[in-house]
């Protein structure tokens, strides 16, 4: 397959392009074509003619046509024409922008075939020359060198080019004129046809077939054209203080000129002493000398020179720097001092005011005092550490160069310490380079004059030096510039107060922050099977790229439960994990600036230990042995269970004496001793009764039921009730017992007495409540009342007792009404 389209490619190429040129050399002996001009103006009218040959095959003996094709398509046929019998034409009224192949084809019905053809190109007027510029070169030979940009242009249609130059001379207008050899876009005009200090005018005009064009007119004097070369620096003369003298020249190339012309010179200070650099301008005459003052003094100066001709005319490149030194004298100025002391230790630093000159080098520091008269320390730094005595009051700061030595700064020595700080103190960021610092807030009692504001960076290598800024007491703000951003600084603000300098107020702040450029390393440090402790070490402080807000913990196992943990500190725990399980952890650090989120960390807990087992299984035993033993004592014990926790409280409203058998159980009682001696039972209302048997019942305080007693005939009494009747307030009351005698009470005829319900209301078991009522009497028919103790009842003989033991066991509430030692009748 990839055989036929190679052939049918090959064909394609190479065999139906020579097939087609046979084609078109056959037919062009059947015609001969004519135009009159093979480039033609775009949009300009073409005329072609066509002949056909007597001997063509395509028209012998045949009825055919002439046609016209125009770039493959057909002309229209009003456009052609028939000049003689064998000979056609055909007009185009306008080209189109690009060339055109006009062919004339023999036609026989629709089959149509092309005899000859020819090539119509379209040509432009050439383009405006652009940009000309002239520029004189200022040699031992003078060149005055002129160029252009032709613009667009066309391969097959020459342009020719001719430059114009016009100049006065001797009040006339001359004008030269040079051609430019095909090609070429410039031309470098022989000295003897420009003045170099006279002004002229050039232009170029580019001429082809189809039109002509000229360039703008350029005016301009041809020095003025000129770059000079770098200028030569002689000598630097420092005669006067401040001031340097510099002799300079041309270079030796265009030492000729005597015309004034621009001079420039660059000052620059050594090793950036001060970081300043002067430009200064002037108009002189080669060999004259330059005069520059108002420099610092004894500083090094490093000065490059360049000249122009005039204000329109390029620069030279900058000469080769000569180094100079301006006249020393003594420091001026003053110097911010900030002295920190501690016990006997100090340390001093000092920086240069705004108005604090060095004027010269080598300049060194000398700290001492006068009361004793002690050099403390001598350096070139910026600051020094020193030993204070606690006569030294007062420490002075002088400053040296080579010629002389500035007054000594007086610095007081303040001891006082615990002073208080400024209570509000707060960096606002303004820039990557800068911050805003507030502070505000002084004890009332001191009397503020100033305050000190002290930084440094917290991650150079070596370590920063301290820098430090005095401000007025009454100033609050300021604005700290310079700063690195994503580094942190210490920042410092000390009050001063008319007694000493108070306790400082510190922070550390950024500029600018961002997210941290590491992330922290978590490491397992103690797993088990229900927890996990996880530890990370802070973020070096020079990769925090600001103040560390926190850290998120993402906790998640095989089935996506994840946990979030935020957190402060360097560790957590975190726990209720399941045994056995494959887990994942990820750490994220935040700042105010972005977070970063650390590697994940995959961990699996363990299966419960043997210890764990049992320190598990044995609780868990002993309360479900526990849980057991209640529930069995509950449901084997429950009446017991229920006396001791639920005991049952008589009601008196529904109470009465009855008929007690040793069968009955005393429910509802808690246990009672027999060896304990009988005590009094208050109770509320209590009446007694001595029943006759011919008498019926009348008081409401007895119920309708008789009780019976076990006697030893086991025979049944009737009793009759004498009931004393009381106050109407007792008879309103409800009666706990009603005690009941079957015969004569001691042999009084007049009725027993009966017990009265005291006016208490309270319940009638709390016998040792101190408001519980005194112990029922006896209430005699004359009203009196006798002190009983208990009531008795005589036995008759052994038997009796006994059984009446039995009743008393069986309803101890009555023990208390038993009469001994009584005859009964």
């Amino acid at each position: 397959m990839a055989s036929i389209w190679f052939v049918l490619v090959l064909w394609i190429f190479v065999i139906y392009p020579q097939y087609a040129l046979i084609k078109v050399i056959q037919a062009s002996s059947c015609a001969e074509i004519h135009t009159p001009a093979s480039v033609v103006l775009a949009g300009s009218p073409v005329s072609v003619s066509c002949s056909i040959q007597d001997d063509c095959p395509l028209t012998k003996g045949k009825d055919f046509r002439v046609a016209w094709k125009m770039n493959n398509h057909f002309v229209p046929s009003n456009l052609s024409y028939q000049e003689s019998n064998r000979t056609y034409g055909v007009i185009i009224p306008s080209l189109p922008d690009v060339d055109a192949f006009i062919a004339c084809a023999v036609c026989e019905e629709e089959n149509c075939q092309i005899v000859n053809g020819v090539l119509v190109k379209v040509g432009y007027p050439p383009s405006v020359p652009k940009h000309l510029s002239c520029s004189l070169n200022i040699t031992s030979k003078s060149r005055f060198l002129c160029k252009w940009d032709p613009g667009q242009q066309m391969a097959n249609l020459p342009t020719n080019y001719t430059l114009h130059l016009f100049r006065v001379m001797s009040k006339k207008v001359t004008c030269d004129q040079y051609l430019i050899p095909p090609g070429a876009h410039f031309f470098l005009i022989p000295r003897e046809s420009y003045p170099l200090l006279s002004e002229m005018e050039i232009n170029v005009t580019a001429v082809n077939i189809f039109g002509n064009a000229t360039s703008e007119t350029l005016k301009l004097t041809p020095m003025e054209t000129a770059m000079f070369d770098p200028p030569e620096i002689n000598r630097i003369e420092a005669d006067v203080l401040g001031c340097l003298n510099y002799s300079w020249s041309l270079a030796k190339s265009q030492q000729w000129l005597t015309t004034a012309i621009s001079l420039e010179l660059r000052l620059k200070t050594v090793d950036n002493q001060q970081d300043k650099e002067l430009v200064l301008c002037f108009t002189k005459k080669q060999g004259i000398k330059i005069n520059v003052c108002d420099l610092f003094h004894g500083i090094n100066y490093s000065t490059t020179m360049r000249v122009k001709y005039s204000s329109l005319s390029k620069w030279s490149e900058w000469s080769d720097p000569q180094i100079a030194i301006t006249l020393m004298k003594a420091p001026t100025g003053s110097l911010d001092t900030w002295l920190k002391v501690d016990d006997q230790n100090a340390q001093l630093y000092w920086k240069p005011s705004k108005d604090f000159s060095a004027n010269g080098w080598n300049l060194k520091y000398t700290v001492e005092s006068k009361k004793p008269k002690n050099t403390l320390c001598v350096t070139q730094e910026s600051h020094c550490s020193f030993k204070l005595t606690e006569k030294v009051e007062k420490v002075y700061l002088r400053a040296t160069n080579a010629a002389a030595s500035l007054d000594s700064t007086e610095v007081p020595v303040y001891r006082n310490k615990g002073l208080g700080s400024v209570s509000i103190f707060s960096v606002h960021p303004q820039s990557e380079t800068s911050v805003l610092i507030v502070w505000g807030g002084t004890p009332a009692s001191l009397k503020v004059t100033g305050y000190v504001l002290e930084w440094r960076s917290l991650c150079e290598t070596p370590a920063a030096p301290l820098s430090f800024t005095l401000m007025d007491k009454n100033i609050s703000s300021t604005i700290l510039t310079g700063l690195r951003p994503y580094k942190p600084y210490e920042m410092s603000i000390y009050p001063k107060y008319d007694k000493g300098i108070g306790s400082p107020h510190t922070l550390v702040a950024y500029s600018s922050q961002k997210a941290p450029s590491v992330a922290p390393e978590l490491n397992v440090m103690e797993i088990s099977h229900s927890y996990v402790k996880l530890h990370w070490d802070e973020i070096p402080l020079e990769q925090r790229n600001g103040v560390i807000q926190g850290y998120t913990v993402y906790f998640w196992n095989e089935t996506n439960n994840i946990k979030v943990i935020k957190t402060e500190e360097t560790s957590i725990v975190v726990r209720h994990l399941q045994p056995l399980t494959k887990y994942e952890a990820l750490l994220t650090v935040h700042t105010m600036g972005g977070s970063l989120n650390g590697s994940a960390v995959a961990l699996a807990t363990g299966h419960i230990d043997g210890i764990e087992m049992v320190l598990f299984v044995i609780p868990a035993c002993i309360g479900l042995s526990l849980l057991v033993l209640i529930v069995f004592a509950y449901f084997g014990k429950h009446e017991r269970v229920k006396m001791c926790l639920w005991p049952i409280i008589p009601d008196p409203a529904n109470s009465s004496i009855k008929r007690w058998t040793t069968t009955d159980s005393v429910q509802g009682m808690p246990p009672f001793k027999e060896e304990k001696e009988p005590v009094l039972v208050y109770l509320s209302h209590f009446s007694l009764l001595d029943m006759d048997e011919k008498e019926p019942f009348k008081s409401d305080y007895v119920k309708e039921n008789q009780w019976s007693l076990d006697s030893r005939d086991d025979s049944h009494s009737s009793f009759q009730t004498c009931v004393r009747n009381d106050s109407e307030h007792d008879r309103n009351s409800v009666p706990y017992a009603t005690v009941v005698f079957g015969g004569p009470y001691q042999n009084h005829s007049s009725c027993p007495p009966a017990y009265v319900r005291s006016e208490s209301t309270q319940p009638l078991l709390g016998a040792d409540d101190p408001g519980s009522p005194p112990p029922y009497e006896n209430v005699s028919p004359s009203g009196s009342v006798s002190n009983v103790q208990r009531f008795t009842i005589s036995p008759q003989n052994s038997t009796e007792s006994e059984a009446n033991e039995e009743i008393w066991e069986a309803f101890p509430m009555l023990r208390s009404l038993e009469i001994r030692d009584t005859d009964r009748n």
